[in-house]
């Protein structure tokens, strides 16, 4: 009884509920129709405005099942791209990076004086920041601003003096191997090697430039500037060779300035260097051809427990002996074979005889492809301390001798007779010898003057005209 009286109730409620709404209804109504009360609205109320139909909104129904909006390719690409935005958020943005890191040549590659000079200046010039220049920037593009920043010739010559006095200091006996009273290092010119083994490398294959010299074939590259101007030609270098490319241009460059500013040895000090070496008469051409040995021909491991292509036992003036670890460079000797047949062959080495002689030997075993060979004492020494491979001592006429060195100080004052090579350490890839070799019986040979053929190809003493070695190859080339 109790369960019907309930829902008898209940249903009286809603019906009462429901006529009173109605009542409401009509009673609001009546209220909207008058003039009064429909201004008030209006006043308080903004603007309605027109209603949007429901097919012009992308409302999906909720009874419809959500389909995916990217497919699986599009939601691979869509990860890929969120990760890649992680990552640079978390990594600096460094492109020096990117860059091979190479250690350093004593003789060779002055990145690392720059940097120690630059490092010097700044600390003492702490006070005045604004005055502080930063070092410039290979990989810009902006020349209008930029500076001159290469080394004097002062700074620069005391720049490597300072680092022979570090690295011929005598070692600690702890430090010494196989307890000797010396070691290579003081008989070696630079036996430094990159600190990341340089990995096999296939060579540029590149167009010649536009300021190329008339008779070379418009399908043959040049040698060494075709492979300089396609390593400028990219914002990063591509490999390790154009690397290589760049980080010699560099060198080249502050060797230049360093050069342009040498002064020239005295008329004594050249008849005390003189080597008298007779012309042989049976030669086609009429010219010498003078090499380079470390980092040219050869390259001598520090570390003798890399690898080396031969060990030759070196024994020095105090009577002790080491093994030097020796990587040739592919084409020495068949380049030393092949030019000895055409022109005088000499080797001019700022490296002690007792060491250079016995690489000599193993690349000349029979004494019969070099006319000459030239060592450290015969090397003029410079007020700061440089040895310079003054031609002049060889007694020949400099227009008929040329000098192929990686290092372009060593070309003093006989920048039109230098014909630059890039270093080699132990790249078995390397055929720069080979393209030489091309370019001497091409060009160089034949010609009256082998300097106006080296002058007119790398000109190389218009570099001291541009601030950065970058303007310098786009501006020459």
């Amino acid at each position: 009884m109790q369960k019907t009286n309930i829902k008898s109730v209940t249903a009286r409620n809603e019906q009462a509920k429901a006529k009173l709404t109605k009542e409401q209804f009509l009673t609001l109504a009546k209220m909207c129709q008058s003039t009064s009360t429909q201004q008030l609205l209006n006043k308080k109320q903004p603007s309605q405005q027109k209603p949007v139909l429901a097919s012009q909104l992308n409302i999906t129904p909720r009874n419809n099942t959500p389909k995916s909006c990217r497919t699986a390719q599009e939601m691979k690409y869509f990860l890929y791209q969120k990760n890649l935005v992680k990552d640079s958020i978390n990594k600096p943005q460094n492109h020096s990076q990117l860059l091979p890191k190479t250690k350093n040549s004593l003789h060779r590659n002055f990145s690392q004086l720059e940097k120690s000079s630059n490092s010097q200046q700044n600390n003492g010039q702490s006070t005045a920041p604004n005055t502080v220049k930063k070092k410039y920037n290979l990989l810009s593009t902006d020349s209008a601003n930029k500076l001159d920043y290469r080394f004097s010739s002062v700074q620069f010559a005391q720049q490597i003096v300072q680092q022979l006095k570090k690295k011929f200091e005598p070692q600690q006996p702890q430090q010494k191997k196989e307890n000797l009273h010396v070691s290579l290092d003081d008989f070696v010119t630079q036996i430094n090697r990159p600190q990341s083994i340089i990995s096999p490398f296939k060579q540029t294959k590149s167009l010649s430039p536009s300021t190329r010299v008339n008779n070379v074939p418009s399908k043959k590259s040049l040698y060494y500037v075709s492979s300089l101007v396609e390593s400028f030609r990219h914002i990063l270098p591509q490999n390790q060779e154009q690397q290589l490319f760049r980080d010699h241009a560099v060198q080249t460059f502050n060797c230049v300035s360093f050069c342009v500013k040498l002064q020239e040895a005295t008329q004594l000090i050249l008849e005390q260097k003189r080597m008298d070496i007779p012309m042989k008469s049976h030669y086609k051409f009429k010219k010498t051809v003078v090499f380079d040995l470390d980092e040219t021909l050869i390259h001598c491991n520090e570390n003798q427990n890399l690898k080396a292509d031969v060990y030759l036992p070196i024994t020095f003036p105090s009577g002790d002996t080491a093994q030097a670890g020796i990587n040739i460079r592919p084409y020495a000797k068949w380049i030393l074979q092949e030019l000895s047949q055409l022109c005088e062959v000499i080797v001019f080495t700022a490296s002690h005889q007792c060491y250079a002689s016995q690489v000599i030997k193993f690349l000349d075993p029979n004494s019969n492809l070099l006319s000459g060979q030239l060592f450290r004492d015969r090397c003029v020494l410079s007020q700061d301390g440089v040895h310079i491979k003054d031609l002049r001592v060889l007694n020949r006429d400099p227009k008929d001798i040329v000098l192929v060195d990686n290092a372009a100080y060593s070309f003093g004052v006989h920048l039109e007779n230098g014909i630059p090579i890039i270093p080699f350490y132990d790249n078995k890839e390397d055929k720069e010898l080979k393209m030489l070799y091309d370019f001497l019986v091409d060009q160089v040979l034949p010609a009256p003057d082998c300097r106006i053929v080296l002058q007119s190809v790398f000109r190389l003493r218009e570099y001291y005209n541009y601030g950065e070695p970058k303007q310098a190859i786009e501006k020459l080339y």
